[in-house]
């Protein structure tokens, strides 16, 4: 299953919030980014790259409207 990115979010904690509502939705996701956690789950700290969610691409479109 290919993933793809379908938003960059400029902290932790917004990017882990939307991770949420799509697993509600039953879209499973993954994040990444440069920090990998160590500012902690939850963190409010901007991060100059940001944090990119994934998605599989069958659910890419689904994603984009939540």
């Amino acid at each position: 299953m290919k993933m793809v990115k379908v938003k960059n979010f400029p902290n932790r904690a917004f990017a882990e919030q939307s991770q949420q509502s799509l697993e509600a939705e039953g879209i499973p996701s993954m994040l990444q980014s440069p920090d990998v956690g160590i500012l902690g789950a939850g963190s409010s700290s901007s991060l100059p790259q940001g944090v990119n969610l994934y998605v599989e691409e069958t659910h890419a479109g689904k994603a984009l409207r939540c």
